[in-house]
C-alpha cells in the first residue's frame, strides 16, 4: 500500500526526497495533503482509485509520530463506515503490498484531491470537535464527480464507487 504524499506532508514528516507512487493497482493507494483552509489546518485523505475521502482537523502530534499507525487506522475506519466487516478489513490490509510513504501517484490520482481542496471552503459544513469530520467527509463522498482514473465511470459518487470497488476485490461482488 503506497501513501502518496504532497509537499505539505512530507515537511511535516520530514521525509525529503521519498521515491515515486508506483503502485500500479490505485485500489492500494491514498493520496495524503496537509492543507489550510479557511483558516483552519486540514488533513484530507483521498483513496486514489475511487476519490472516497476522509478529511480530519486539529490534527495530533501523535499523528505525525505514527504516521503510518493512524493511516490504518482511518482507513480501517472508512471501510467499518461503509459496511464492509472486520474480516474484509484485514483481507484488504493483506492483499495490500507493504506501506511505503511516496510521493502523490500523479495528476489523474490527483485530480480528485485538488477537486476537495477547492470545494472545501464552499461546504456549508461546521468543524465538529475531534480530529475526524464526519460531515465534511461525508459532504465530499456525496459530491458527483468524474475521474481520469476511471474514464469509463462516466458521472458517479465516491462513497458508491468505493463500496463498489472495494466489494469486487474483497467480496467479488459486482454491485
Amino acid at each position: 500500500m503506497q501513501y502518496g504524499l504532497t509537499s505539505s506532508v512530507l515537511t511535516r514528516l520530514k521525509i525529503k526526497n521519498p521515491p515515486a507512487g508506483t503502485e500500479s493497482d490505485f485500489r492500494f493507494c491514498w493520496e495524503v495533503n496537509y492543507a489550510s483552509i479557511c483558516g483552519k489546518k486540514l488533513l484530507i485523505v483521498i483513496h486514489a482509485d475511487t476519490r472516497y475521502g476522509m478529511v480530519f482537523c486539529d490534527i495530533k502530534p501523535g499523528v505525525w509520530k505514527d504516521f503510518p499507525a493512524f493511516m490504518r487506522g482511518a482507513i480501517r475506519e472508512a471501510l467499518l463506515r461503509e459496511g464492509f466487516d472486520d474480516s474484509e478489513v484485514e483481507k484488504y490490509f493483506a492483499m495490500a503490498s507493504e506501506v511505503s510513504c511516496t510521493k502523490t501517484h500523479g495528476r489523474k490520482a490527483m485530480g480528485g484531491m485538488n477537486h476537495i481542496v477547492t470545494n472545501l471552503p464552499y461546504i456549508d459544513k461546521e468543524l465538529v470537535p475531534g480530529m475526524f469530520q464526519p460531515c465534511i467527509t461525508n459532504s465530499i463522498n456525496r459530491d458527483i464527480c468524474t475521474t481520469a482514473v476511471h474514464p469509463e465511470w462516466d458521472y458517479f459518487y465516491p462513497n458508491k464507487a468505493f463500496v463498489q470497488e472495494m466489494s469486487k476485490l474483497l467480496r467479488d461482488e459486482y454491485l
